[in-house]
């Protein structure tokens, strides 16, 4: 039986060395968080999900996850 549920990825992000966090979109709703560990080996690259990633409900939960984050930003005096 064919698996009918999937994720989308629709950005990525450097957050350490060889870590990424990654957002997609889960074809039965919402979007998840997740952390992405990425390993090299000679010319081969592997790319491991870490568990427990985060779900969003809806595009409303990814904006305010977006403003959270320029908030934290702000508090840190980043620009760039």
């Amino acid at each position: 039986m064919p698996k009918t549920e999937y994720y989308k990825e629709l950005a990525s992000a450097c957050i350490q060395d060889k870590r990424d966090i990654v957002i997609s979109e889960y074809s039965s709703g919402g979007y998840t968080l997740a952390q992405r560990l990425n390993v090299e080996e000679g010319n081969k690259k592997t790319s491991i999900y870490i568990k427990n990633s985060i779900h969003i409900d809806s595009v409303d939960g990814l904006l305010n996850l977006r403003d959270a984050l320029n908030v934290a930003l702000e508090k840190i005096n980043v620009d760039k």
